[in-house]
């Protein structure tokens, strides 16, 4: 039986599991958010006090723990564990999937969950035993994009399903009009990349009216050519203290293709968000609200409804970067922009540098 496709949960939300085990597969980076958020949603309506981000290859007594322990804090919401890359091996260590292949078949097949454990997969054969029991379930959900060129029907009306989609964030996301061509032109600029359909769109917001309709003329002159890919994945690596990975990644894009000054524009986006919600906490503790109370409402403000379950990792990465080192982000990033129109138009050095200055071991000027 095939997946689940992740448009399909998204547009019938109450398919989603609320226990037990479930898969997401594909290297869409943006499409496991939105698919994460939308089970989040369902199992944990509590908020991420009930959810555990992992890191690359935990170790299974620590998952298992985390989804068989009920919540210190109670609330409506189970116990929520999400690890990613479980098909990656990683410093010579076998991949999550598996090393720990009996143990999960063993888990999905209890009568009782107390928890939810989501898996972030690149792949997941459809021949394995793990698939064959979870697929009929609605428990392996696919996040991938065909392309265009793709002959099958099945692809071709995934794709269809994606262009839809495409419409449909711009408008409730973005407050942008998107017919269906403008649509399908958008994603296949955006190499059938949700990441970069959202970059993409964050770039129409600055260069069109509020609300605008945007036609295929302005998808071909303002978007054709702004190909960024992971770059918030990027930085959210970099943000955790893993600058070689982060450096990595950098390369990937590059080696991908892409400019460096387009590579920038992504990253600039990420930076400046981090300058706002601080200036947003200063603001609020002015205004007389505790530090909590402050970081609680610059989240807010700056995530919407996505605060419940991004609230808690973007606070994360507040604390790991520091007021003092964000007070130095708009100077970097001035210097960077500077650099890559001056005399390092043809390096990689600015870039590398905005990656190192986010290192943990990176100490920043004194302000």
């Amino acid at each position: 039986m095939p997946a689940l496709h992740v448009f399909d949960l998204l547009r019938s939300p109450e398919k989603a599991p609320t226990s037990g085990l479930c898969v997401l597969v594909g290297m869409d980076y943006f499409l496991h958010r939105q698919a994460t958020n939308t089970i989040l949603t369902k199992a944990s309506p509590a908020g991420t006090d009930n959810v555990r981000y992992f890191d690359d290859l935990p170790e299974w007594a620590e998952v298992i723990d985390e989804v068989s322990t009920a919540s210190l804090f109670g609330g409506d919401g189970i116990q929520v564990a999400v690890v990613p890359n479980v098909d990656k091996r990683t410093l010579n260590r076998e991949a999550f999937l598996k090393t720990n292949k009996d143990r999960l078949i063993k888990y999905a097949k209890a009568d009782y969950h107390p928890g939810l454990m989501i898996l972030e997969a690149g792949s997941f054969p459809g021949n394995t035993s793990l698939y064959k029991k979870l697929s009929p379930e609605n428990r392996v959900i696919d996040c991938r994009i065909p392309e265009p060129s793709t002959w099958k029907k099945e692809e071709q009306a995934i794709r269809d399903k994606a262009v839809k989609w495409v419409s449909i964030w711009a408008k409730k996301a973005h407050n942008l009009t998107l017919g269906q061509d403008a649509a399908a032109l958008m994603l296949e600029l955006s190499h059938s990349n949700t990441g970069i359909v959202e970059m993409n769109l964050l770039k129409l917001v600055l260069l069109l009216e509020e609300g605008a309709t945007v036609s295929v003329q302005q998808v071909q002159e303002f978007v054709s050519g702004w190909h960024q890919k992971n770059t918030f994945e990027m930085v959210d690596t970099a943000v955790t203290g893993n600058s070689g990975e982060a450096l990595r990644l950098l390369d990937n894009l590059l080696r991908e293709g892409q400019a460096s000054q387009q590579i920038f524009g992504g990253m600039s986006y990420s930076y400046r968000r981090f300058v706002r919600m601080t200036r947003g906490m200063q603001r609020y503790r002015r205004q007389g609200l505790s530090g909590n109370q402050a970081v609680q409402q610059c989240l807010a403000d700056e995530l919407g409804g996505a605060a419940k379950f991004r609230g808690k990792f973007t606070r994360g990465q507040l604390s790991s970067l520091g007021s003092a080192r964000i007070t130095h982000f708009m100077r970097w990033l001035l210097e960077a922009d500077l650099d890559l129109k001056h005399k390092f138009s043809r390096s990689t050095l600015p870039l590398e540098k905005l990656l190192i200055y986010l290192d943990r071991e990176f100490q920043p000027p004194k302000a």
